[in-house]
């Protein structure tokens, strides 16, 4: 007997987002046809809303309008670490001419991908009158205009928990005003004061806040205000929410940008006409803090190829010229907020433009437990719980912790109370034990990176550490921190004995326990990455190695030259090998400080410089004490 498909029964919450889809696909021009030209429409849906519901809701809208068949559905979307999982929605555009792709709020469309797009709209939030409809439609429900104007003012995740088939509506708002707290945490809109973690950021700011209230009393003029910031740092560390907490606390518009929104115009004139578009909105609304995001997608004049350069500098050369200009921007600050500084055109940083660069770390444990509080607001668990917690998530950038926060009130919500400990720490894994043996190998890596660090006079050593325990996203346990000699010029030879140091802690390995781990590659940053880099520079540029030069200064140019150019790739590789077995003849004759150092190591997991050197001295025999 052939089984009956069941009906579906569409949600309330399902049905709301329909009618919010059908107002945005409008703007596009294809609701309603059956057949329409080719497009990739981007929908950016609102914060804190459901990315799989809004999916389901577009493919149903699809179904009613019979244009399931020429558009196919995509979602771009945050993943756990806060970056943009994108990949599914490029493979779509690539295999099919009409695309609607669902666009996670948060998410950041790559500059390449932005090209594809014909469009991408902002998806309104929930409106009363959506939900008078869907409540109608789903359900046979009548919500009056201003119960459902009250609804409305709800965040959208508390909303459409407290809406149940056949609950009375007074039942749900009494639910819904019970649990303001919780509806204000989600809206958590901070100023600079209340942010943690940020550094010299923040310390900027602060100045930036003093500045700008002494210019609007006329005490300063707008030249003496700091007026221009390149402000990078990984994936997810709260650029964006810095720029923002920074305009409220100067009492100041924000307007945020980013060089995909400006591609997704159009053609070159219409993305040009869209920049232009926003600093005059900045400069009417002035004073503004504007935001510019993922401004290295502008581009390098220097790395332009041949396809597509000449779009490529005129889009630098506009940027450069509302920057500065012939008339100055008084009122407004300008935020460029990039993963990949280097990437960045230099004249883009020149005085007068983005002149100042801070980079945002991930934040601190102290950091990470007022990111949570500030994230889960109001509840049962301890500041003491908090920081235990926040020790758990070393390597959490601040979109991350945000996450694990919307996942924990998610849990408490389904279970009708407010958040406990056990929520949060059922989404964090717990600090994780080192091992002996392993910790071993770890405590003889960075007394290499020591002994070999001594021995050729690097620098003054400030402190060496080895961690007991690493939470999950910890890609490595231990650091030996250097204050470097202050050098007007370097020569060949202070280079190989920064490179020499950098891969003394695998030479230790080799020595000591007979074998290479992988802990000192496989990452960016790592001992191999940075060693690389130097041999690289003194190849290619530095004159120190040859007589070769090309311009090459980033990562990225670093890199391409090694994978691109055989012969500096065989230079490179030889001078690694060199320092690798200069680095080995150290530790051979120095062994046994190595192993006296891992050792104390073992016992106790941070020994000063200074403390070092009296264990073992700058060079054999120069310790002050066994």
């Amino acid at each position: 007997m052939k089984r009956e498909r069941t009906p579906y029964d569409a949600t309330l919450e399902a049905r709301s987002y329909e009618y919010a889809l059908r107002d945005a696909l409008r703007k596009c021009g294809i609701y309603l046809k059956i057949r329409t030209e080719p497009q990739v429409i981007g929908l950016k849906i609102p914060a804190d809303t459901d990315l799989v519901a809004y999916r389901e809701a577009l493919r149903t809208l699809l179904n009613q309008t019979e244009a399931v068949g020429h558009y196919h559905v995509a979602t771009v979307a945050l993943g756990r670490r806060g970056d943009t999982l994108q990949e599914d929605a490029q493979a779509a555009v690539k295999m099919r001419t009409a695309v609607i792709v669902i666009i996670e709020s948060g998410a950041t469309i790559h500059s390449e991908f932005a090209l594809a797009f014909d469009r991408i709209i902002a998806v309104d939030p929930v409106k009363p009158v959506h939900l008078m409809s869907a409540a109608k439609n789903a359900w046979e429900m009548i919500i009056t205009r201003d119960e459902a104007a009250e609804l409305a003012k709800f965040p959208s995740a508390l909303l459409f928990s407290a809406l149940r088939k056949g609950r009375p509506i007074s039942t749900v708002l009494a639910k819904l005003r019970s649990g303001a707290t919780s509806a204000k945490t989600l809206n958590w809109q901070p100023r600079l004061e209340e942010l943690s973690g940020y550094g010299d950021a923040k310390a900027w700011g602060q100045t930036l806040v003093s500045d700008m209230k002494d210019w609007r009393s006329g005490k300063i003029a707008w030249s003496d205000v700091d007026c221009g910031l390149l402000l990078s740092g990984p994936p997810g560390t709260g650029k964006t929410l810095f720029a923002s907490a920074l305009a409220r606390s100067c009492s100041a518009n924000f307007i945020a940008a980013s060089c995909a929104q400006w591609q997704s115009e159009g053609h070159l004139g219409d993305m040009l006409g869209a920049m232009r578009k926003t600093f005059r909105q900045a400069q009417d609304g002035a004073p503004t803090i504007l935001l510019i995001d993922e401004i290295d997608a502008i581009g390098d004049r220097r790395s332009f190829g041949k396809d597509h350069a000449d779009y490529s500098r005129q889009v630098v050369n506009a940027l450069l010229e509302l920057l500065d200009g012939s008339n100055p921007r008084e009122g407004v600050v300008v935020i460029g907020a990039s993963n990949f500084p280097d990437n960045i055109d230099p004249a883009l940083r020149r005085p007068g433009r983005l002149d100042r660069h801070v980079v945002v770390d991930l934040p601190d444990t102290e950091a990470r437990a007022n990111m949570l509080a500030s994230h889960l607001g109001t509840g049962s668990i301890t500041s003491d719980a908090l920081m235990a917690v926040a020790k758990s998530m070393s390597g959490y950038s601040g979109a991350l912790i945000a996450q694990v926060a919307k996942d924990a009130r998610r849990i408490a919500r389904k279970k009708g109370r407010v958040v406990e400990l056990d929520d949060v720490l059922a989404l964090v894994p717990p600090l994780a034990v080192i091992q002996h043996d392993e910790r071993w190998e770890t405590c003889l890596h960075e007394a290499g990176h020591v002994i070999v660090g001594l021995e050729v006079s690097y620098g003054d050593l400030e402190f060496v550490a080895v961690a007991r325990e690493v939470g999950h996203r910890d890609r490595r346990a231990g650091y030996v921190h250097w204050k470097p000699k202050l050098r007007l010029s370097r020569s060949r030879q202070s280079y190989l004995d920064e490179i020499a140091m950098i891969i003394g802690g695998m030479a230790a390995e080799k020595i000591i326990i007979g074998d290479v781990l992988d802990g000192s590659g496989g990452t960016e940053g790592s001992d191999l990455h940075r060693a690389s880099d130097i041999a690289t520079l003194m190849t290619a540029s530095l004159g120190l190695s040859s007589l070769y030069y090309s311009d090459v200064s980033t990562r990225k140019q670093l890199e391409d030259l090694r994978r691109d150019d055989p012969v500096v790739r065989e230079r490179v590789e030889d001078t690694l090998r060199e320092q690798l077995d200069r680095a080995k003849e150290v530790i051979a004759a120095r062994r046994k400080d190595v192993e006296v150092l891992a050792r104390l190591l073992m016992e106790r997991e941070l020994i000063p410089g200074e403390e070092v050197l009296a264990l073992v001295g700058s060079k054999p025999g120069d310790q002050t004490a066994a």
